[in-house]
Parts: structure tokens; sequence; C-alpha cells
């Protein structure tokens, strides 16, 4: 059966995505990021929050929502990777527009990928290495001077509830280059949205807003350790209540 919902969610998906990115692209020649963003973007990414949550059961609890910023400071966020979910879940809950750190590939990817091109959010290749921060670094430091904030996954990839993985630096040592405070981000949606799986289980994902973090004057190393610590301490808690 959450094989079947899965299936179905995905379904609309995919029905659903051709004709706002159709509405992204069409509208692309004329009208801003910002505006597409919040105009066909975000209320699309948001539907497919309640569609998840009608079809597959899966809900949300939301814990530190007191330590999101409210003054519209540069922030960057650094949040726990462990399926789609919080692709969706993050830039539909929080207060600022995100832009978000990806894989140029991503662009392949018919319709989606097209009108994430169209937005010129921060895509890169790994493959070119130092040249990958420098064009992470440039353009990320403009949406931030736009008033957006920049989101990365600083694991990288998607990990498995309960496994571990290398914190990367990139967005540490960027956040303290521009002198930006990070939100930390822990979560456990693997539980319910397994990776390379169809099925996506019923329950309730926790998600969780750490304290501010502030960069100025300090060494990207030890921020990343500090942000990893928080994270993986505060879903140890979770586990450990379960």
């Amino acid at each position: 059966m959450n094989a079947i919902r899965g299936v179905v969610f995905y379904l609309i998906c995919a029905v659903t995505v051709i004709p706002a990115a159709t509405a992204i692209l069409l509208t692309w020649p004329f009208t801003s990021a910002e505006w597409r963003y919040d105009a066909i973007g975000i209320v699309w990414v948001r539907a497919m929050i309640k569609v998840l949550e009608s079809v597959c059961g899966v809900k949300c609890r939301v814990l530190g929502i007191e330590n999101i910023p409210a003054d519209g400071r540069p922030l960057v966020v650094l949040s726990k990777h462990q399926s789609a979910w919080e692709t969706l879940f993050l830039p539909a809950y929080l207060p600022n527009r995100m832009g978000f750190v990806y894989k140029k590939s991503l662009h392949w990817i018919p319709f989606f990928g097209w009108a994430l091109k169209s937005m010129r959010m921060i895509a890169i290749d790994r493959k070119e290495g130092r040249s990958a921060y420098q064009i992470f670094r440039e353009r990320g430091e403009k949406f931030l001077q736009r008033g957006w904030w920049v989101i990365l996954f600083p694991e990288g990839t998607r990990t498995k509830p309960g496994a571990r993985t290398t914190y990367k630096t990139g967005g540490t040592r960027f956040a303290c280059s521009v002198g930006a405070d990070i939100l930390p981000v822990a979560l456990n949606s693997g539980r319910l949205w397994p990776r390379n799986s169809l099925a996506k289980k019923p329950g309730t994902i926790t998600v969780s807003f750490g304290p501010v973090i502030p960069t100025k004057g300090r060494e990207p190393h030890a921020v990343n350790d500090e942000v990893a610590g928080w994270i993986e301490a505060d879903i140890k808690k979770w586990d450990q209540a379960d």
C-alpha cells in the first residue's frame, strides 16, 4: 500500500509540474526570478507538501521555530539530507526565498530541470573542482545581497537514518567568507521517505531549527564542526526518545 501511495504521489507531481514549469518558462523573459519564485514555484512546492500529507499520510512536527531569524539578515541554511522531502519543505516553510546549491545535471530533467535553470540559482559541476566553489561563492553572495537565503546540504548526498557521513566545508567556508550567519537544520525524513524507494510511509517527520551560529572572525572548520555536532546531537536525542 505504501508503494501504491508513493506512485500516486509521484504521478501527481509529474502531471502538475508540467503546467507549473511551463508557466515559469513562458514568463521568464519579462518577469523577475523573485516574481516567478513567489507566484509559481513556491505555490507548486507547497501544494506538493499538502498532496504528500493527504495521499501518503506524511506529516511533520517543527521544533526550534523561535531560532528562525525574522530580521532579514544574510543567512546560510545548512541542513541534514535524508530524502527529497526537505527540498520541498524548507523553501515552503522558511520565510525567505531560498537560493539552492545543486548539481548542474538536474537541468536535464524535463520541465522541472528547465524551470530550475530559468531561476538562475547556484548550479555547480563538482568535476570543475576549485572553479565550482568559485562559481558558488560569486553567485551565492549575489543571492544574499538580493535578500535571498542560500541553502546547502553539507553531506553532499542523501544519507540513511542512523548513518553519518563527513560534512563538507563548502557551506561554512562560504558563510565565513561573506560574514553570514548559519541556521542548522536537523531532520529525520528518511524514516518515511526512504532513499531510492517509491514507498512513502505514513507518520510524522521531525525537523528542528537550531540556534543561529555566527561566523564572523571564525575559522570555517571550527564552524563546520559546530554545525555537524549540533545536527547529529539533536537527531540522536530523538532516536533515544523513541
